[in-house]
């Protein structure tokens, strides 16, 4: 009886300076003590050797299409200055798809869209350039590039041999043949340019949407010294619609203005286009000098700030960022646009 009281003594008190190091835990009551403690035939405490514990893992960045969320916002946001405001801008990334048909199919009408990333994303079957063609029943040919201009900026190779700017300016250039593809690689825009059955001589209608990057890199409005100053919003609209006509003279020819959008630095509203002003205007501004150009040219024209009913009060519903179009944003683009061509079509055919 003694020898067993001794043996739970030194238990107890192995116990005790055990857990008063902070080595090891007793459970409360009825339950047993941790398996790191042994009690021996002869009354010694042991205490179990504990493995050493491996340093915790640096948990590795969730990857979205092998790139990691961290990467995606670096690459998705750029951080621009506008006067004295700070703003993110979200930049919808081109993917080179093959779900969009880029061959003429036999329709009887062919359109060719030139624009930036709200007519380049969404190349899966959800884009405004195909939406708009099959309601129109069209062969659609889209040379729209994410992230470009209608403006060549200042400072880039203008010379044909060392032409560098993917600009409207450019892709018009490309289509006359006057500069070569290769400033297109890896974009959608030159496996278009470059398809030997495509014909644009033979395109209805030219679809042109421009603005909202050169309202983000502050290209000026217009050059009144200058009327084809293409490092002008003005100058490169009306450069492009007299080429244009050079390529296809029974073309239709449709600008589309910019659309309504709002501006934030993180998840903080800065303002919408039609307060913000990048030093030569608000988004607003060159929204009616493309109406105006429209009009000058004696062009059709799509006003997309007004036409498709976005503003403050349905920007949520319409616009997933800001900037770029939801899904129901894009089918309300491409509904309101098809019905133009179909009604000017009605209006040719009578």
């Amino acid at each position: 009886m003694k020898r067993c009281i001794s043996k739970l003594l030194l238990l107890a008190m192995a116990v005790t300076l055990l857990t008063g190091c902070g080595s090891t835990k007793v459970n409360d009551g009825n339950k047993t003590m941790q398996e790191n403690v042994v009690l021996t035939e002869t009354g010694e405490v042991l205490v179990k050797e504990q493995p050493t514990a491996e340093p915790e893992k640096t948990k590795e960045p969730e990857k979205v299409n092998d790139i990691s969320l961290e990467e995606q916002v670096h690459v998705q946001k750029e951080h621009i200055s506008i006067g004295d405001v700070e703003i993110d801008v979200p930049l919808a990334q081109e993917e080179i798809v093959e779900q969009e048909p880029v061959e003429a199919t036999g329709n009887d009408l062919q359109i060719v869209f030139l624009g930036d990333s709200i007519f380049d994303s969404h190349r899966d079957g959800t884009g405004i350039p195909y939406l708009t063609a099959v309601q129109c029943e069209a062969d659609v040919y889209n040379l729209a590039i994410g992230g470009t201009s209608a403006t060549v900026e200042v400072g880039e190779q203008i010379e044909s041999e060392k032409w560098e700017s993917r600009s409207l300016v450019g892709v018009v250039k490309a289509l006359k043949g006057e500069i070569t593809t290769d400033i297109f690689k890896n974009y959608n825009a030159k496996r278009v340019l470059d398809d030997p059955n495509a014909d644009f001589s033979k395109t209805d209608y030219f679809v042109v949407e421009y603005g909202i990057n050169d309202f983000f890199q502050a290209a000026p409005l217009d050059n009144l010294d200058a009327t084809y100053d293409f490092t002008t919003y003005v100058g490169a609209l009306r450069y492009a619609v007299t080429n244009l006509r050079e390529i296809a003279p029974d073309a239709t020819i449709i600008l589309c203005s910019p659309h309504y959008c709002q501006f934030f630095d993180g998840n903080r509203y800065i303002g919408d286009s039609n307060i913000l002003n990048n030093g030569y205007g608000t988004l607003f501004d060159y929204k009616g000098k493309c109406l105006y150009v429209a009009k000058e040219q004696q062009t059709e024209s799509l006003d997309a700030y007004f036409d498709l009913g976005i503003d403050g009060y349905t920007a949520k519903q319409y616009l997933e960022d800001g900037i770029h179009l939801t899904a129901e944003g894009r089918q309300l683009y491409a509904d309101t646009l098809a019905k133009k061509i179909l009604k000017l079509e009605e209006t040719k055919n009578n």
